[in-house]
């Protein structure tokens, strides 16, 4: 193993000690000095052909870790407005370490940065973070992300009217959005980081 390949792996190690989950790919390129996600992996993939990591789901772990703290890594796949619509659906290349009891619902689930304060009074402010779990259904009153005909995005409360559904937004300082959609998926969770 190089010097870098043991810094990068105490590093990690060091990170999963303290925090109880391993480290998302940006994390790992902070604390090591690197400037792609691209070279992260690439350790990453070095490190597990030398034993020292093992694959876990979709994610990396370290062998002899405590299966208490594991839980499911799930895509972080871009900003979703909590506000006006606009068109932000971009693979980060990053992921979010769910705890166990949130990733028992299994399924397809993906992350989204909320970007806004439309859903603000439903406690979901800009900066935190929504599990999506993707479906082309929901009932009325979920919360879902929603993409519009011109390609953008939107998170909103899902209303059954008489002549259709209606997106509605969580603050009286936005309009219901009544423009034609499809959703891609319904909330699931919600993660914020108090600072």
């Amino acid at each position: 193993m190089t010097r870098k390949q043991k810094l990068v792996l105490d590093r990690i190690s060091e990170f999963r000690r303290r925090r109880g989950y391993f480290p998302t790919v940006r994390e790992i390129a902070a604390f090591s000095g690197f400037s792609s996600p691209a070279t992260v992996q690439a350790y990453l993939k070095r490190l597990l052909r030398r034993g020292a990591l093992r694959r876990e789901g979709r994610g990396w772990e370290l062998p002899g870790a405590p299966p208490g703290d594991r839980g499911l890594a799930v895509p972080l796949v871009g900003m979703v407005p909590a506000g006006p619509a606009l068109e932000m659906f971009a693979e980060l290349g990053d992921e979010v370490v769910l705890p166990e009891w949130m990733a028992e619902r299994g399924g397809d689930v993906v992350a989204f940065r909320v970007q806004g304060q439309s859903m603000k009074d439903a406690y979901i402010q800009d900066g935190d973070l929504v599990l999506i779990q993707r479906a082309e259904k929901a009932e009325p009153g979920q919360m879902v992300v929603a993409r519009l005909d011109d390609g953008s995005l939107t998170l909103k409360r899902l209303k059954r009217e008489r002549d259709g559904y209606v997106l509605l937004p969580e603050n009286p300082d936005y309009a219901p959005i009544t423009a034609p959609f499809q959703l891609v998926g319904r909330v699931v969770g919600v993660l914020r980081k108090y600072r």
